[in-house]
């Protein structure tokens, strides 16, 4: 805006009063200019001379004062029209109506004082239009939308009260009034054709005002109006948004048919004047219905009736939030109902779908429960529950005292599983929220036992019941009362387990047990105290082992099913020949012993008669054989010679057929480990003293590395190698010592690491230990900075190398997590089963890979640590060692 200054100073009358046109260059504009000046006592007024050309708004204002003054507009004779004398240094302001012409500001103090006076100007935007009453009302016609300017005011030159505009509407719609541009208060009013008021905004001082309606077509009018003495121009805004075409009935007879109901989508529109959108679905058979409304602008409800129109279920969510109704109906005919809040117009989407529900596979009553018979393995079921259907029943006997399990799977909405016995009373509830899986775990006796599967309020959901029964781990009490009788050497025969164990009365002795306790016997009884049989291994159909009868010493034993008997008295007389790693291989059983004379070297007993293969470290020294193995019929093992140090050597149980497969070539030893056979290929670890300790392969007469895996000659070799199928895991330690999971098909490029990150589980902490196959999944545990050391799995790919369950879940008191520690996993019936702690008891857990089917399986020791061990399997059973608190470590059995 600009400002002048340093001008003559203006005279006190209208004749000597300083022409502002010189300075801005004729009439006031909308511009506003601002001359700066000041007063004092000899000089107490000031007058300035300007015109309008027009019929004129125009503003005066007066500040930047330090004492008072006040200010006030003439007419070109001088005499006053308006005036504004605020009190002390309070700004001046003079807003008038007037026509064009001269005219006058004058500015008046008693003391000095700057002040900055500013002048402008607004031209009045009336119209001259007869147009003060609805029946003068300024006609616009039809339309959609109008944009107009002019002008009311009660006060000044120019007067006008009342603008009255009418119009005509075609469609319905949205009405929309917006009046702004306003300089003083004006307000605005909507009619109807009868001259009704429908819709006003009185918003005070010169804020916009505005109308928003929902309206039917026809004639309506507007008025625009000074609120108070005074005078604004205006800009007046009307537009209409036509309603879409309605294409959902307003009653039920005239409802839409969306027949029939598939996922399908309808968009339409309500308002005050269209508040009722019916849609008919007509339902063959029961289903479950998922309806869902997303208003666009404004709140909109939803509701199913019948075929009645009485409501069924209502959704009232506010504003635009969407509405939900999913429920089960049964056959019939039914509306879906679509109104708008009061006063809302709103465009909106319903979509729809459902699902068939099958005929109901289990009834609703504890005397009609479906009844699934005796319970012995798992059982599936698939149905429904919901407001149709709320609760079914299944029942089931259990002939032997058992585990249970139960999981409720598959959900969509929460549902909840209790089991119940025969006289209807809750043994357990599983009652998690929403659609989480629900599980329950119990002992059972012998009896009828019912399964309750419910649903409470608007619930709907499909699921899957997954029963399971199976006969709970039995004690096998060898060392009755507190006492433990430690069973040992658990070895497996043709369906009996042959084991060691103390009664508490002979010492370890020699036992078998099919499973049952009548079957469970002591076979020996011999050297009480000092027999300790070792090295159980079955040999055609006969258990053969080490033991010490205190006469002959520790010598080879056999038991044919009858007695137990000295085989070979190896080293005489009171000597010890120390029979160890008995491996059976074709018709020969293969051995470690010191007959006295020769050390401790391989022996073989070809079931007659028992003799040295070969005295590879010729004289009283000791080759030490270990590691024995069967592949595809040939003996493969380490020893220690003089000429080549500890290397792998093989044998078909002569002489010249026993022969050293030289690895590391001279004294120095290559020192193989893990001998692990693949088919005709035995995999091994071994150091070829200038690529480390890594995996190697003999195959086909020859040896040969594998792959360099760790660069340079590490000194830590791989572990756990464990086959599946033609493939060979194990776990290698890189250069900086951290154990890695990795794989391997015996080529060079099939050599890699099973998960690539290195920051991550299984490759972190104590990386991965107890590799365990069960069919083509590798299990494994392994260490993870969030669940803490715990079972993994893996089908060789980096993505599905994951954990199965993190079993005993959270944080102990140093913000570390808890541990369950998984031991002894072994593979029975297809299945992982191992020992586990999940933070209230150590036990026998399950798993099949899930997170559902991982599960606790014994319940032995329910307040305290079970601590099974030494997991066999024998056919369909399964033994181990535990102690439920009260028996010592005794054998129990699945």
């Amino acid at each position: 805006m600009p400002t002048y200054s340093g001008f003559p100073d203006p005279g006190s009358t209208i004749a000597t009063a300083l022409d502002t046109a010189t300075y801005i260059g004729g009439s006031l504009t909308s511009t506003t200019s601002i001359f700066q000046n000041s007063l004092s006592s000899s000089d107490i007024r000031d007058t300035y001379k300007f015109t309008v050309s027009s019929s004129s708004i125009v503003t005066l204002g007066l500040d930047g004062l330090s004492s008072n003054a006040d200010l006030r507009l003439l007419n070109s004779s001088g005499s006053s029209l308006y005036n504004s004398t605020n009190s002390g240094t309070t700004p001046e302001s003079i807003r008038g109506n007037i026509a064009a012409g001269t005219y006058y500001a004058q500015v008046l103090g008693t003391t000095s004082t700057n002040y900055n006076l500013s002048l402008s100007s607004e031209i009045i935007l009336e119209s001259n239009r007869s147009d003060n009453s609805l029946g003068t009302a300024f006609d616009i016609g039809t339309i959609t939308s109008y944009n107009t300017t002019d002008f009311v005011g009660s006060t000044g030159a120019v007067v006008d009260d009342n603008d009255y505009y009418k119009f005509q509407l075609n469609n319905n719609g949205n009405l929309s009034i917006n009046l702004n541009g306003l300089g003083a208060n004006a307000d605005v009013y909507l009619f109807s054709s009868s001259g009704t008021i429908i819709g006003s905004s009185v918003q005070s001082g010169n804020a916009s005002e505005s109308i928003n309606s929902n309206v039917s077509q026809g004639t309506y009018y507007i008025r625009v109006v000074q609120a108070t003495s005074g005078f604004t121009n205006y800009n007046l805004q009307i537009s209409l948004v036509s309603d879409p075409v309605d294409n959902a009935g307003n009653t039920l007879g005239t409802a839409r048919n969306i027949n029939p109901l598939t996922t399908n989508s309808y968009s339409d529109f309500v308002n005050s004047s269209d508040n009722k959108d019916y849609y008919r679905f007509d339902l063959t058979s029961a289903a479950l219905i998922n309806f869902t409304l997303a208003p666009v602008t404004g709140n909109a409800d939803l509701q199913l009736v019948d075929i009645n129109g009485n409501n069924i279920q209502s959704s009232n969510q506010s504003g635009t939030a969407i509405d939900t109704i999913r429920r089960s109906l049964n056959a019939g005919i039914y509306y879906a109902l679509v109104t708008p809040a009061t006063g809302v117009a709103t465009n909106y989407t319903l979509s729809t779908s459902a699902q068939a529900i099958a005929a109901d596979q289990a009834p609703n009553s504890f005397s009609t429960a479906k009844d699934i018979g005796t319970l012995n393995g798992s059982q599936t079921f698939n149905d429904f529950v919901g407001n149709i259907d709320t609760i079914d029943y299944y029942t089931f006997k259990s002939n032997t005292n058992s585990g249970f399990n139960l999981t409720l799977n598959e959900l969509i909405d929460n549902a909840d599983v209790q089991l119940l016995d025969s006289n209807a009373s809750v043994i357990q509830t599983s009652a998690q929220s929403g659609n989480t899986n629900e599980t329950i775990n119990a002992n059972l006796g012998v009896g009828t036992y019912y399964v309750r599967v419910y649903v409470s309020g608007s619930a709907n959901t499909y699921y899957t019941l997954n029963l399971s029964g199976y006969s709970q781990a039995r004690m096998l009490d060898l060392n009755s009362g507190s006492g433990s009788s430690n069973p040992s050497n658990l070895t497996v025969g043709s369906n009996i387990l042959y084991f060691t164990a103390n009664d508490g009365s002979t010492g370890s002795q020699l036992w078998k047990s099919d499973g049952t306790v009548a079957n469970t016997t002591r076979l020996t009884n011999i050297n009480s105290g000092n027999f300790n049989p070792a090295n159980l291994t079955v040999f055609n159909n006969k258990l053969y082992f080490s033991a010490n009868d205190g006469v002959k010493g520790r010598e080879l034993w056999v038991y044919d099913g009858t007695q137990a008997q000295i085989v070979s008295d190896i080293n005489p007389n009171s000597g010890s020949s120390n029979p160890t790693n008995l491996t059976v291989v074709g018709n020969k059983l293969f051995f470690t012993a010191d007959d006295g004379t020769h050390g401790q070297e391989l022996w073989e007993y070809n079931g007659t008669t028992s003799a040295i293969v070969k005295d590879i470290y010729p004289g009283v020294n000791s080759s030490k054989p270990l590691n024995l193995t069967n592949v595809n019929g040939q003996l493969f093992f380490t020893a220690n010679n003089p000429t080549y140090g500890t290397e792998l050597w093989s044998s078909d149980g002569t002489q010249n057929g026993t022969q050293v497969i030289d690895i590391r070539t001279g004294v120095l030893s290559s020192s193989p480990n893990s001998l692990t056979s693949i088919g005709s290929s035995l995999y091994f670890t071994a150091n070829n003293g200038t690529s480390g300790f890594e995996v190697w392969k003999y195959q086909a007469g020859a040896a040969s590395l594998v792959k360099d895996a760790t660069s340079g000659n590490n000194s830590v070799a791989p572990e756990y190698l464990t086959a599946i199928g033609n493939t060979l895991y194990f776990v290698k330690y890189s250069n900086n010592f951290q154990p890695e999971l990795w794989k391997s098909d015996g080529t060079v490029n099939g050599t890699v690491r099973v998960k690539n990150d290195t920051t991550q589980a299984p490759n972190i902490g104590t990386g991965p230990t107890d590799l365990t196959a069960v069919g083509n999944t590798l299990y494994f545990v392994t260490y993870d900075s969030a669940s803490g050391l715990e079972l993994w799995k893996t089908d060789g790919t980096d993505n599905n190398t994951v954990l199965v369950k993190d079993i005993w879940a959270g944080n102990d008191s140093n913000s570390q997590p808890n541990n369950s520690v998984p031991t002894n996993l072994v593979n029975f019936n297809s299945t992982l089963y191992f020992a586990a702690s999940d933070g209230s008891s150590r036990e026998v857990w399950s798993s099949d890979g899930t997170v559902s089917g991982t599960r606790k399986f014994s319940n032995i020791y329910t307040t305290g640590i079970a601590n099974p061990a030494k997991l066999t399997v024998v056919g369909t059973r399964l033994f181990f060692t535990a102690t439920n608190g009260t028996n010592g470590t005794e054998l129990w059995v699945i």
